[in-house]
């Protein structure tokens, strides 16, 4: 997720990332692609055992169980379509591969829409019309063929996308105005409350793994001689168009993969060649390109948050930025193209590290990976997407892929998670605060790590 844009998990301390479908086909095909696969185990009844007695108190018994598990993969399959479609949005607002037309800020496009009785602008509905033509191109631009696919399958009928665009803008614009303009004065609960039925966004960003990176440098701390082998990373993502500041000078990349082995071979965690990391997300567009970069590792531009006149970096996150790469590539490539404000760097994991790497479809609030329990779970800007009851079940499900005394790192502060690791013998560990950078004025931009173990021995 997009560092202190999209994620509701990088916050300013001291407080804290529906439209149906037009045919049920589209709908029943999407629902298709986030069941679970063979390497997947369904949640059941039986798994829940800790947590029964405050589901019935909810009105889910083991009678409408079932029911409900229907009802939320259903609501995923919308969620996750959503999500895909708030991207294409907010590339469609921002940026300047398909037109020269100038970019549009989107909160700026969501007041206006607002402001003006949701009526469309002149110069969105113009943004909209080079990118549909752009769209039947032949351009090869990373982002444009993704989202060609996308639209594509999504309004398979070419007289109907114009239309099927500008309602889409008008939903995720929507959201944007509730988001900057309503919740945000209501409080971090309000804001908390709209990202529990938005969207499932992609987005991801390299600031989330200095909270990984700082984590994992407690829990080596904590217990110097451990050895991680295996590691699921949840929701690792793909940075493709977040809801502001796009940056088109690289493909889409999901960064978490890679900075996650860093963080492990640097730390003295993990050992190549004894490491299976698994990036395991909801989105199957996703999982296909983490799949493919095991066979083809990309190149990596790892680009910062912007520094300006008023937002400064910590010294501690620019050590990080700094060391990035040195566990899993040979030396830096030198820049193509520097983005001016931000720390830049390009690297090529070398192909030995790509073999550790591979790729499971997973919705962790209904289903579980059914091969060998993993000694590290991994979920940065994951959770504030369930509401408490899913987030029973996903913390359940958490906690049946750890092996005895495995770890679950996250950074999603809110109180009730306490009660629900420990139900399933997730004793929390340590929590500890980043500072990614300085806000002149303001509080600065900040996050938490938070660290649970799993009862048994290691």
């Amino acid at each position: 997720m997009q560092a202190g844009v999209e994620s509701p998990g990088l916050f300013f301390s001291p407080t804290i990332k529906p439209v149906r479908l037009r045919a049920a086909v589209c709908a029943i095909g999407l629902a298709v692609l986030i069941q679970s696969s063979s390497s997947t185990a369904p949640l059941t009844w039986n798994d829940l055992e800790p947590f029964h007695a405050r589901l019935e108190s909810r009105g889910i018994t083991k009678a409408s169980f079932d029911a409900y598990l229907e009802r939320v993969r259903e609501d995923d399959a919308r969620r996750v379509r959503e999500g895909d479609l708030d991207h294409l949005v907010f590339y469609a607002l921002q940026s300047t591969r398909f037109t020269r037309r100038p970019p549009i800020e989107p909160a700026i496009s969501a007041k206006g829409l607002i402001d003006n009785g949701n009526t469309v602008p002149a110069d969105v509905r113009a943004r909209l019309s080079d990118l549909l033509k752009a769209l039947d191109s032949s351009s090869t631009d990373p982002r444009l063929t993704y989202f060609r696919g996308l639209v594509r399958s999504t309004f398979p009928n070419a007289s109907e996308r114009e239309a099927a665009l500008t309602r889409e803008y008008t939903r995720a614009m929507k959201f944007v105005y509730d988001k900057e303009f309503v919740a945000q004065r209501a409080g971090p609960d309000a804001v908390a409350a709209l990202y529990r039925a938005r969207g499932l966004s992609t987005d991801t960003a390299v600031e989330a793994g200095f909270v990984v990176y700082n984590g994992l440098g407690i829990l080596k701390a904590l217990d110097p001689s451990r050895q991680i082998r295996r590691v699921l990373i949840i929701g690792p993502g793909l940075d493709l168009a977040p809801r502001t500041g796009l940056l088109e000078n690289a493909p889409p990349e999901s960064y978490q993969p890679w900075t996650v082995i860093d963080a492990l071979v640097a730390l003295g965690l993990s050992r190549l060649g004894d490491l299976t990391v698994i990036g395991a997300d909801i989105n199957p567009r996703v999982v296909d390109h983490i799949a493919q970069a095991r066979t083809s590792p990309p190149e990596l531009t790892l680009v910062s948050i912007p520094e300006s006149a008023t937002v400064h970096l910590t010294e501690e996150y620019r050590a990080y930025f700094h060391q990035i790469g040195a566990g899993i590539a040979d030396g830096f490539i030198p820049p193509r193209s520097p983005v001016s404000g931000h720390l830049f760097k390009r690297l090529q994991p070398r192909p030995n590290v790509a073999q550790s790497l591979t790729a499971e479809q997973l919705d962790v609030v209904t289903s579980r990976l059914s091969s060998a329990p993993v000694d590290l779970i991994i979920a940065t800007n994951i959770l504030p997407y369930f509401d408490d009851t899913q987030l029973m079940l996903a913390i359940s499900n958490v906690a049946a892929m750890l092996a005895p005394g495995g770890v679950f790192l996250h950074n999603e502060p809110r109180p009730v998670l306490g009660d629900i690791t420990e139900a399933v013998g997730l004793r929390f560990e340590q929590l500890r605060r980043v500072t990614i950078a300085s806000v002149s004025g303001g509080p600065p931009l900040t996050d938490v790590v938070m660290l649970h173990r799993k009862s048994g021995s290691k």
